[in-house]
């Protein structure tokens, strides 16, 4: 189902009201377009206007404009799908790195509707920095898994995942459309017993820009995961480029 869109009218004037003193413009046509989204005229997911019909409506340039979507942008207000213009940003899904939740449990328990993408399952030589992380002597092979994830029909999370297939025999076989954990627990009898996780914002370029639909250098956030049974053993690294303004990380800290 296509995305609303926001219709203006020849007759629709809109104005700015009353500017503040020395209020670069660009920073006036942010506040009015995010009072169009928190009246709701503009809703989640709705497609804006063309460039140029906005510029026609607030009476400026095509360059002043998009200095202002620029900073709603980075904000998380709105973002743009390559060839398809500006929409704005759905609320964004709260992801708790310390709870044991599949990204299907978490995003369901949300009122959302995920889906995932598996691009490729393939045996590659450790990079370093995985080697290092699962333990292992560099050029060890193992299994590289790539999966896109869906929240809401929009691409928000490119996932690569690198499995100790060496101690889990047949893993290339799993469905990795499910939870690989759950699949772990129930074909191999493993639990997880912790996670070790690094968190900080990226620009998301190449690939990963390329494979979530958003233009090089789109602001993103990279959550990179090792994972170890009940042994201790590392038996799988993660590395996640989320779009910026789909997630939010939350952390319950109990201070007892």
């Amino acid at each position: 189902m296509p995305a609303p869109t926001l219709i203006i009218a020849a007759n629709d004037a809109i104005s700015l009201g009353s500017p503040m003193p020395d209020t670069p413009f660009y920073l006036q046509l942010c506040d009015r377009l995010v009072a169009l989204i928190e009246s709701g005229e503009l809703g989640p997911a709705s497609r804006l206007p063309a460039e140029r019909l906005l510029a026609e409506r607030f009476a400026t340039t095509r360059v002043t404009l998009r200095q202002a979507l620029s900073q709603l942008e980075s904000e998380g207000r709105i973002h743009r799908r390559n060839r398809r213009g500006w929409f704005v940003s759905p609320p964004r899904v709260d992801y708790a790195p310390d709870r044991d939740q599949s990204f299907t449990q978490y995003v369901t328990a949300q009122g959302r509707r995920p889906f995932t993408q598996v691009l490729s399952v393939c045996h590659r030589p450790a990079p370093p920095t995985v080697a290092q992380a699962l333990a292992i002597p560099p050029e060890h092979t193992v299994l590289q898994v790539q999966r896109r994830r869906y929240i809401d029909d929009r691409a928000v999370l490119l996932e690569r995942i690198w499995l100790r297939d060496d101690l889990l025999p047949g893993l290339i076989e799993v469905d990795f459309t499910a939870s690989l954990w759950q699949r772990l627990h129930d074909d191999y009898g493993i639990d997880q017993l912790r996670k070790s996780l690094r968190l900080y914002p990226t620009a998301l370029t190449g690939t990963e820009a390329e494979t979530l639909g958003v233009h090089s250098g789109c602001a993103g956030l990279c959550v990179t995961r090792i994972t170890y049974d009940r042994d201790g053993r590392a038996l799988e690294y993660d590395e996640d480029h989320w779009l910026h303004d789909a997630i939010c990380i939350r952390a319950d800290v109990d201070m007892t």
